[in-house]
């Protein structure tokens, strides 16, 4: 029986899969597949001409900043002072505008050779400050009691320094009592 029902199941799976393989492709797809493939390529065609765009833009830009056209200077009046009974050809004279004049820096003369300033003995000496001598005597009157109470410890500790003698007591170990039964039983 269990036979029968697994080449009963055998077959109905390759029927239905033979079923399944032969069926037609549903309508409208290849068309939905075709419309988003168009779509794609417009949206590449859309980008490459922005980019070829904004190559011209800042191709024209540069082209203008580097080519701008700068001012001329005005011309210079010209004025002629010649007197009409000279045969010769006449020579214009020119005078410039007057122009305001700007302050001329001082010629550039050498730097001076670079000397040592630094000072024979640092930190360089000086007279001490209030404070720095009253710190001073302070410290001086600290070392003299310090001297004198440490000269007083070490003669004191010379006399005090006997040891007492030392004794280690001696280690005894009781043997562990056995263990005790439960319930009476032994």
């Amino acid at each position: 029986m269990d036979d029968r029902q697994n080449r009963f199941v055998d077959e109905l799976l390759d029927a239905s899969l033979r079923n399944y393989t032969s069926a037609p492709p549903r309508p409208g797809l290849e068309s939905r597949v075709l419309a988003g493939v168009r779509a794609r390529q417009q949206t590449a065609r859309r980008h490459a001409a922005w980019g070829v765009g904004l190559a011209a833009v800042a191709a024209w830009v540069t082209l203008l900043v580097v080519h701008r056209p700068r001012p001329h200077p005005a011309p210079l009046p010209v004025i002629a002072n010649a007197s009409p009974n000279i045969s010769a050809p006449s020579v214009a004279k020119v005078t410039l505008p007057a122009q305001p004049t700007m302050p001329r820096r001082p010629p550039r003369t050498a730097p001076p050779g670079r000397m040592d300033t630094r000072p024979q003995q640092f930190p360089t000496p000086r007279p001490l400050s209030e404070q720095e001598k009253l710190l001073l005597a302070y410290v001086q009157s600290l070392k003299a009691s310090s001297a004198a109470s440490l000269q007083m410890t070490e003669e004191s500790s010379e006399h005090d320094l006997e040891i007492p003698p030392l004794s280690i007591a001696e280690i005894k170990i009781e043997p562990l009592a056995p263990p005790k039964e439960i319930g009476g039983e032994q």
